[in-house]
């Protein structure tokens, strides 16, 4: 029996809704601090009317918040919550990590992982300055622009680097590196360094420094991010640091993982010491 395509359920305008829905999300991961109705309807080229209406269904799920730390609207918590379910195990093992990272630098400290050819913020912790860098859980930037993504490409195969960036680069700012051959000679030096540097590349006035750490539960980025008034006066303190933090952390992530395995076998996370002969 052929069906009657004229009782068949129109679904072009559901793929449309989801289509403009994504488009909103990605333009609010690129701007961290927020976006107002107008400057969002602008980024898609969507009336302002059904933007508004979209972000106020998204508001009502927690996908995005209307009250951003500059007024206009920002990734909601519930991105946040899905982020943190998908990285659950670096997550868990990750929060005590950072926290002796800041503790120990004073500045903000996140935790980074690659999304397709973005830097995601996994975690973060604030330093508390009255000048300071604050960044949110689920911000996305492009890998070539931070210190964090720069040392996540650093771990991967030089041969992807071709598939994944042009041989030019968009510029986000005078200090963006603008070509796939510039990003090559900066992730050598993170290779031979350990420590991967971003200065004003992305946002006027920021600046980075990070370590990337490859293990069991996955590749990820430890950054530091300050003012760039003050990296030059605390850049080599806070490499020497993040140097020492990446081998505890990698050393640390061996035990977890074992830990982990023994847990889901019922055995004690740590086996005892065997009684002497």
């Amino acid at each position: 029996m052929e069906k009657n395509e004229a009782n068949q359920p129109d679904t072009r305008g559901g793929v449309q809704v989801v289509s403009r829905t994504a488009a909103i999300m990605r333009a609010l991961s690129a701007h961290p601090g927020g976006l107002s109705l107008t400057e969002i309807a602008n980024e898609v080229k969507l009336p302002r009317s059904t933007v508004q209406r979209l972000v106020t269904a998204l508001e009502i799920e927690g996908l995005v918040d209307g009250k951003g730390p500059s007024g206009g609207t920002r990734l909601g918590p519930t991105v946040s919550s899905l982020v943190a379910t998908a990285h659950a195990d670096m997550v868990v093992f990750g929060r005590h990590q950072l926290k002796m990272l800041l503790d120990a630098v004073n500045e903000t400290s996140s935790i980074v992982t690659a999304v397709n050819a973005k830097s995601m913020v996994l975690e973060t912790m604030a330093a508390e300055h009255p000048l300071r860098v604050v960044l949110c859980q689920g911000s996305q930037f492009p890998l070539y622009t931070t210190a964090g993504g720069k040392a996540l490409l650093s771990a991967y195969d030089e041969t992807l680097l071709e598939r994944l960036f042009d041989v030019t680069l968009e510029p986000y700012t005078g200090h963006t590196l603008t070509s796939r051959k510039a990003l090559q000679e900066a992730l050598a030096q993170t290779r031979a360094s350990g420590i991967a540097e971003a200065r004003n590349e992305y946002t006027p006035g920021i600046s980075s420094i990070a370590t990337v750490v490859d293990t069991a539960m996955g590749i990820y980025a430890f950054e530091v991010s300050l003012p760039d008034a003050r990296f030059d006066a605390r850049a080599d303190e806070i490499r020497a640091t993040m140097l020492a933090h990446k081998e505890r952390v990698l050393a640390e992530a061996i035990a977890f993982e074992g830990d982990r395995q023994a847990g889901a076998l019922g055995l004690p996370a740590t086996a005892p010491l065997a009684p002497p002969a």
